[in-house]
């Protein structure tokens, strides 16, 4: 997101929480066209500065879903976290846009029918739960004081700088069976780009600011046809066989109890076949229709982009 607004002669303003680690992203842009201050979305004279005099705001902060995370910690950095930077745009007459990052995890799991915007809300984690909530604050925002949000929920997002899939990257790279149930189940992923500019988007148009919007690929794919993506990135072929449902729980649940697989270190857990076999799809026709956004980047050139950046960086 920073890039691409650099990219477009944008002065951009980022609030991080590891100074060192935006330091080694941006390095001498640092002190020129972005200005970094280092704080947490808690601290709220940090957030005060960060938003002061800012024409679009950008709030992205995040805790990404493990289960042995607390769901007080989500709560502090999803909902606490939005109401403090709320509070700090109430008096920036200056301000033209709020674009608040939720997620398509607010629906749940959808089954085959793609979701849109108002399907019925289903969050199945503290992580989906508060960014719910959040999102909540931020539109409530809109309609007591005008604040111009725009919410953008984006699905599945991958690509370089993202490590979601590289399990599954290095379980075929290794020839492991990395499917369950058939790998029939289906997932809605957003190439890291084309996200990026739905957020661009959404900060362009008049007729974005109260509007929520699902932000996904052109089309959803079957864990089949994603991994078989990701084999053929890695210029092999998807790895045959594959768990059967009753197999992977009863996997799941020994893994737990096994000392030293405790938590996400297990090969499986009941959260990741859940992940693995149940249906999350979504509609992206009024982010089309309203927004102008057009998916760029399909399943075979992201799954390649991707492939190349982690064996860039040593993750292959």
């Amino acid at each position: 997101m920073t890039r691409a607004l650099v990219q477009q002669g944008h002065e951009v303003r980022i609030l991080a929480r590891d100074e060192k680690k935006a330091r080694e992203q941006f390095g001498d842009a640092i002190g020129g066209t972005i200005t970094l201050i280092r704080g947490e979305i808690t601290e709220k004279e940090k957030v005060r500065q960060a938003v002061d005099g800012a024409t679009v705001i950008y709030h992205l902060v995040g805790r990404l879903y493990h289960p042995s995370v607390p769901t007080e910690l989500y709560h502090e950095t999803h909902v606490i976290g939005t109401r403090i930077i709320v509070e700090a745009c109430k008096d920036q007459a200056q301000l033209q846009r709020f674009v608040h990052c939720s997620t398509t995890g607010i629906f749940g799991e959808t089954g085959t029918t793609p979701a849109d915007e108002d399907a019925p809300l289903g969050p199945t984690n503290p992580y989906e739960a508060t960014k719910l909530e959040g999102e909540l604050v931020a539109l409530k925002a809109y309609k007591d004081f005008g604040l111009p949000v725009s919410v953008i929920r984006p699905g599945l997002v991958y690509g370089p700088g993202d490590l979601h899939l590289l399990g599954f990257f290095t379980s075929i790279q290794k020839g492991l069976p990395c499917l369950i149930d058939g790998g029939k189940a289906m997932i809605h992923p957003v190439y890291i780009d084309d996200m990026t500019d739905s957020f661009i988007l959404a900060a362009e148009r008049p007729e974005a600011i109260g509007r929520s919007y699902n932000i996904a690929g052109d089309l959803p794919v079957t864990f089949r046809e994603l991994s078989t993506a990701i084999a053929h990135a890695l210029g092999r072929h998807l790895p045959p066989g594959d768990l059967p449902l009753w197999l992977a729980n009863t996997a799941s649940d020994v893994f737990s109890v096994v000392p030293g697989f405790g938590g996400e270190k297990a090969p499986l857990t009941r959260s990741r076949v859940k992940f693995l076999t149940n249906s999350r799809v979504y509609s992206i026709e009024r982010a089309r229709h309203e927004l102008g956004y057009t998916p760029k980047v399909g399943l075979t050139e992201g799954m390649a982009l991707t492939a190349e950046w982690y064996r860039k960086y040593g993750y292959l």
